[in-house]
């Protein structure tokens, strides 16, 4: 086999044709999105509702099937909440094992204009094999406006005023 300089002569178009694929992304440019460990093409998260009229009703039914997640950073948590709420604030990627359970819905709700850290965190624990996430309609702000009930450091302190 011909030699260039040591090289054999198929090296030489091997590296031009592995330089052109990697230049121009051939191959891994795919749409998608891993899912507990699988790349699914085309994937787009469209994210469940709940309404904060029913989320009221589970509450005042009981319910133990829900768990409410809060996605503000803990002393905002510590200060106004739902009533009830877990806190899990938001993060740029989850820490696995994520510690919420997996056999009950989880409400995420945010204090964010257009859901953006509730729907970021729901769509990351879909994607980490939590099979019912849902978004609280409105979130935060809709459940003041509603005048829901809220717990917290900063209602104790107005309430022993």
């Amino acid at each position: 086999m011909k030699q260039t300089r040591g090289k054999p002569a198929w090296a030489r178009p091997a590296a031009v044709f592995a330089a052109c694929v990697l230049a121009s992304g051939a191959g891994f440019a795919q749409e998608g999105e891993f899912i507990d460990g699988e790349f699914v093409e085309f994937f787009e998260y469209v994210p469940d509702f709940m309404p904060p009229e029913e989320l009221l009703g589970l509450m005042e039914a009981g319910s133990e099937d829900i768990v409410i997640v809060d996605t503000a950073a803990e002393l905002i948590w510590e200060e106004e909440r739902i009533p009830g709420s877990v806190n899990y604030p938001w993060v740029h990627e989850l820490a696995l094992p994520v510690t919420l359970p997996r056999d009950k819905t989880l409400v995420v709700y945010c204090a964010c204009n257009d859901h953006e850290d509730s729907v970021d965190i729901a769509q990351k624990l879909s994607f980490a094999g939590y099979l019912d996430v849902k978004v609280l309609e409105g979130g935060w702000f809709k459940w003041l406006d509603l005048e829901y009930p809220i717990e917290g450091a900063a209602v104790e302190e107005v309430s022993t005023q």
